[in-house]
């Protein structure tokens, strides 16, 4: 083999080992690409709805608290004629009311259908330097914390022309079972008690009322 034979082949493999590769320095496979309409929602902006809803149905109730004096708060209470009312009357600074409080609202969830939780709040002593607007502000803050979805009012009538007025009670607690017909079945704490202080609710309110939906 001649010299030049030599060089054309020298020229010929070098040519060969440049066409050899890419030139790419990445990875051989391409990265994976979604397809239109796949996209995936992360988990975490997903909110299940609660068992045995779907996301259509869920609701989230309002807390809410309307001023009335007694005399619309007894016409409200008229107007719930066929239904079992539970009107629990109560104030922000009472600490019996407010562990009795939680067992209204269970009973509202339990059995709101057929039974008008009627929470009412006697805040309000007649003081200009607190007025009603402003009670309702306090005793609104308590509802939400409860969660306190029944029916709440906050009387605009002063608590003093109240008590022993127009209920036979002296403070709060104090909570009125009214039967379908519009009559007060029960009175508790019983004024005649000699433990006033005893489980109202467990003991007393609940009893009553489911023996009145069972007549």
């Amino acid at each position: 083999m001649t010299r030049w034979s030599l060089l054309l082949l020298a020229l010929f493999t070098f040519s060969l080992a440049g066409c050899g590769g890419s030139g790419d320095t990445g990875p051989d496979t391409e990265p994976e690409v979604p397809q239109p309409g796949t996209a995936v929602t992360p988990e975490e902006e997903m909110t299940p709805a609660p068992e045995g809803q779907s996301e259509e149905t869920v609701e989230t109730e309002e807390v809410t608290a309307s001023i009335k004096s007694w005399d619309e708060t007894e016409e409200f209470i008229r107007g719930q004629s066929g239904k079992v009312v539970v009107m629990d009357l109560w104030t922000t600074y009472c600490a019996p009311c407010r562990k009795e409080f939680p067992n209204l609202v269970a009973l509202h969830h339990r059995l709101g259908d057929k039974v008008t939780c009627l929470s009412v709040a006697l805040d309000y002593d007649g003081l200009e330097d607190y007025p009603v607007e402003k009670c309702r502000e306090d005793v609104l803050k308590f509802l939400q914390e409860q969660k306190a979805v029944c029916t709440n009012v906050v009387c605009s009538t002063a608590a003093e022309d109240i008590f022993g007025k127009k209920i036979p009670h002296q403070a709060v607690p104090a909570i009125y079972v009214i039967n379908q017909a519009g009559e007060i079945v029960g009175q508790f704490p019983d004024t005649k008690s000699e433990n006033p202080d005893e489980a109202v609710y467990e003991n007393h309110v609940i009893p009553l009322v489911e023996k009145l939906l069972a007549e």
